[in-house]
């Protein structure tokens, strides 16, 4: 009998001190700390959705604590959702948190399509009871409704107008005789991974006061001048005569890559007044292809160059900032320009054309000891690469007219190219036939500066 009492005396302990270590705070004094009391989400499309957010909810006590319900006002007619400790849903019972622990709550957001054209407000709160003491975190979102273009073939002309973005998902074709034409002030988001493949023919016809957007689809901060958020814009092969004027293309792949092996009367695609920043590979990619620009602003190019032809072609440049340096999201360790007349995937050697490229007042700089990289093979091609006042980063000999003294950037490091005072680029360019204002569209005055930017 000593023995059993013993065993059911030692078998209460241990029940007692599970019992306790299982003991919860009920008084209903007792408050949840939470990292942020309202959630708040940038600007979402309707139907697309947005970024999770997150917040923690602390227990500061010196003992367990119990919620009793983690609920959405909204219930299930609410556009949020949430997802309480790994489990997802509207509502969560019963939850408990250990003295001095925290736990992570996080929420979403998808915005029903409405017909306006004004960002709209979406309201709703995270409610917590516990102990009878009822809390809130607010969650408030702006939503906005758009054009949604879902994986389409563009087989009519279009004309697209500025009354609502425009929302590209999985990537969009313009068909072979078809012209999109795209008003100024036009925003144009893509979702990750779309390309806008053109068979016929883009005109983007931004203005100096109404510019056009092409980005990505997410607009929450963190996505901020992150590169690779969609693909960029590629002319295939047969397609000629786009342009695109005062436009601002941002955190894609490669801003523009035209892609031929044919020669044609005019050229693939000309830009004027275009801004092309935080792309993954390049600015403007050209393989055996027919590209002019004037008053180009490239930067923040990623794992490629601003500019780079590879297998020849012709390329015309005037007054543009190819300006290339490392930051918090890129590693700048190739050229800002690369020139090339062949190709060489799976060490398969493919020579095509000659590279034709001319550079009028032009800035090729960063933060390299070169920024400029020329590399032509091939005895029977003919190759002519032409500069002239041009400002170039760099040790090598280069045909034409061109120097190696820092372009004094107003500051690069805010993404500002201006020219500041002294600078060796002001008054020492040349006239290009057709060109009279620069990137913001200021009057040029003869002797023209060189670069995107006149010194105003």
């Amino acid at each position: 009998m000593k023995i059993k009492n013993l065993i059911i005396f030692i078998a209460t302990l241990f029940t007692i001190a599970s019992c306790r270590k299982d003991v919860f705070l009920t008084d209903t004094a007792v408050k949840l700390s939470f990292s942020n009391d309202t959630l708040t989400f940038d600007t979402v499309f309707t139907s697309i959705g947005s970024a999770t957010r997150y917040f923690k909810i602390y227990n500061k006590e010196n003992k367990k604590i119990k919620i009793s319900n983690i609920k959405l006002a909204g219930g299930v007619d609410s556009h949020f959702r949430i997802n309480v400790d790994g489990i997802a849903g509207i509502e969560a019972k019963e939850v408990e948190i250990a003295a001095n622990d925290s736990l992570y709550i996080f929420a979403a957001v998808t915005v029903d399509p409405n017909n306006l054209a004004n960002p709209f407000v979406i309201e709703d709160s995270i409610l917590f009871n516990t102990n009878g003491n009822n809390q809130a975190v607010i969650l408030n979102a702006w939503g906005q409704n758009a054009h949604f273009i879902y994986d389409s073939v563009i087989t009519a002309d279009q004309q697209w107008i500025n009354d609502l973005p425009y929302v590209i998902i999985n990537s969009m074709l313009i068909e072979s005789n078809v012209t999109v034409n795209i008003d100024p002030g036009c925003r144009i988001y893509n979702h990750p991974n779309s390309i806008i493949f053109i068979k016929g023919k883009l005109h983007v016809n931004g203005t100096a006061t109404d510019t056009v957007f092409f980005r990505g689809d997410r607009l929450e901060n963190y996505f901020q001048d992150l590169p690779g958020q969609w693909g960029g814009i590629i002319i295939l092969p047969g397609s000629t005569g786009s342009s695109i004027t005062y436009t601002t293309l941002q955190d894609g792949d490669v801003g523009v890559y035209a892609n031929d092996s044919v020669v044609y009367t005019q050229p693939h695609i000309t830009l004027k007044q275009v801004v092309i920043k935080n792309m993954t590979y390049a600015g403007i990619r050209g393989l055996s292809s027919w590209v002019t620009g004037e008053n180009l602003l490239i930067y923040n190019i990623g794992q490629n160059n601003c500019f780079q032809n590879i297998l020849g072609g012709k390329y015309q440049f005037d007054n543009c900032t190819f300006a290339n340096y490392s930051s918090t999201v890129i590693n700048h360790q190739e050229p800002a320009v690369y020139l090339s007349n062949y190709y060489t995937p799976d060490n398969i050697e493919y020579l095509l054309f000659g590279c034709t490229a001319e550079f009028n007042n032009c800035i090729i700089w960063g933060g390299l000891d070169q920024e400029i990289s020329i590399d032509l093979i091939g005895a029977g091609t003919i190759n002519t690469i032409q500069f002239n006042s041009c400002c170039i980063k760099s040790d090598s000999t280069h045909s034409g007219s061109w120097f190696k003294n820092d372009p004094l950037f107003i500051n690069y490091t805010e993404n500002n190219y201006q020219l500041s005072s002294g600078s060796p680029c002001i008054d020492t360019g040349i006239e290009p036939v057709s060109l009279t204002t620069d990137i913001t569209g200021f009057i040029r005055t003869l002797p023209f500066d060189i670069g995107a930017y006149e010194k105003q």
